[in-house]
Order: structure tokens, then C-alpha cells, then sequence
């Protein structure tokens, strides 16, 4: 057995970071073999708004959980980019809505089928015939857990340090 599986939950943190930085490399590098010019980081954003439409940046970082100033960070960067573009609300002209370009929707329009080829290998990753590891569901209830306590508060009163 090796370190990190010696080590059990303790290091769940450093793994589970090691574990996405692998995996969002070998995504990057699926997008480079393939020639499209998008890095992994800007799925959530991207796919948010190919799903639900155009969104105020304040939806998008509630939808995402991001705050404002990273949400309108990563807007900025895809601006640059040529995939968004920003327009005055209709309704209230100090709102900005963010939207495809048609740049960007023709790079959506290539990323969909890598998405769903994408899905479909990493179910294959994370299932097996004789056993379902339902990895989407933990982490769906590690985050509801860790949204309803602050995990650190709860260490801190097991160890009466205020």
C-alpha cells in the first residue's frame, strides 16, 4: 500500500486536488489533440450558460457557487477570448448579461460531442459490472454536508478551542 491509501481520509484534500489537477490535464490535453482552443477551467461557465442561456454575471456565480469578482474574472478572460459577449440588460440597463458570440457558439457547437464522449469515458472510469460507485452522489452530499457546517468550527468545538 502506498502513502496517500496509508494515510486514509486525513489526506482526502491533497488527492482529491492531485486527482482533478490529473484529470483537467488529460482533458486540456483531449481539446489540444483535437485543435480547439479552450482550456478545462471555463467548462463550468461555458456549459452553464450553453445549458440555461444568457445570464447576469451575479446568476452565474450563484449557479456556480464562484464569487462575483472570479465569475467576473472569467467573463473578462472569455471576452478577450472572443466566446462572450456583454450586453446591457433590456429591463435594467445597469445589469449586463452575458452571452455566447458566434465564436462561441461555433466552439460550443464542437465541444458537445467531446462532452458527451467525455461523459461517457468517465463513467466507464467510475463504474464497474460488479460494483456502481456512485462518485457524483458522494460528492453531491460532501458539498450539501459542507455547505450546511463550517467544518472547521465543528474541529475546533471536538477540540474546545474557541
Amino acid at each position: 500500500m502506498g502513502f496517500y491509501e496509508d494515510t486514509g481520509i486525513l489526506i482526502l484534500g491533497t488527492r482529491l486536488k492531485r486527482l482533478s489537477e490529473r484529470f483537467l490535464s488529460e482533458v486540456g490535453k483531449i481539446y489540444e489533440k483535437i485543435d480547439i482552443d479552450f482550456e478545462p477551467a471555463w467548462f463550468p461557465m461555458v456549459f452553464l450558460l450553453y445549458k440555461k442561456g444568457p445570464l447576469s454575471i451575479t446568476e452565474i456565480s450563484d449557479e456556480l457557487n464562484f464569487s462575483q469578482p472570479a465569475a467576473s474574472q472569467l467573463v473578462s478572460l472569455l471576452l478577450k477570448k472572443g466566446l462572450l459577449l456583454l450586453n446591457p440588460d433590456i429591463n435594467d440597463r445597469r445589469r449586463k448579461i452575458v452571452h455566447f458570440s458566434p465564436e462561441g457558439e461555433v466552439i460550443v457547437r464542437k465541444l458537445i460531442p467531446i462532452w458527451k464522449t467525455l461523459e461517457k469515458s468517465m463513467m466507464e472510469i467510475f463504474t464497474s459490472d460488479e460494483d456502481d460507485l456512485h462518485v457524483v452522489e458522494s460528492f453531491n452530499e460532501l458539498e450539501r454536508k459542507l455547505n450546511s457546517i463550517s467544518f472547521s468550527d465543528s474541529v475546533l468545538d471536538k477540540l474546545k478551542i474557541h
